[in-house]
């Protein structure tokens, strides 16, 4: 008897497949919510730096309100490190259209996206008539 318990025992522990692990956790345990806005007034042609780099911290995007006066242009943001991201510029938001009937907006109320640690936020309007608004927190 004790052999044949001894066997379902062996059977039903053979059959209990192991624990696995979670991995590693991505993103952020908690929502970020952004309490800080950045401006870039009309006038700039190129890459410019709307949020200043702080070392050890990231920017964390919670949206953008783009206009233009113009009839057509475009933007787009990127981040990178030294002088309006020059080093490292990595584009998150691609080149897209703004007109004067037509503002890009994107703004939920939490984050969306995360800069890596220690790296600015710019903005490259193609005319003259672009404005910008960046809603952010940086920590």
């Amino acid at each position: 008897m004790k052999r044949l318990l001894f066997g379902v025992m062996a059977l039903a522990a053979a059959s209990i497949s192991p624990a696995l692990s979670q991995g590693t956790i991505v993103g952020p345990g908690n929502l970020i919510i952004c309490t800080k806005i950045a401006n870039m007034a009309v006038g700039p042609t190129a890459i410019t730096q709307v949020i200043a780099a702080v070392t050890g911290q990231s920017i964390h995007i919670c949206g953008w309100h783009i206009t233009n006066t113009g009839a057509t242009g475009t933007f787009a943001i990127s981040y990178g490190t030294a002088s309006n991201c020059g080093t490292g510029t990595t584009v998150i938001i691609t080149t897209q259209n703004v007109t004067s009937t037509a503002p890009s907006a994107d703004h939920p109320q939490y984050a969306s996206f995360s800069l890596p640690v220690s790296n600015a936020l710019c903005v490259t309007p193609s005319v003259a008539t672009i404005a910008a608004t960046i809603y952010y927190a940086q920590f």
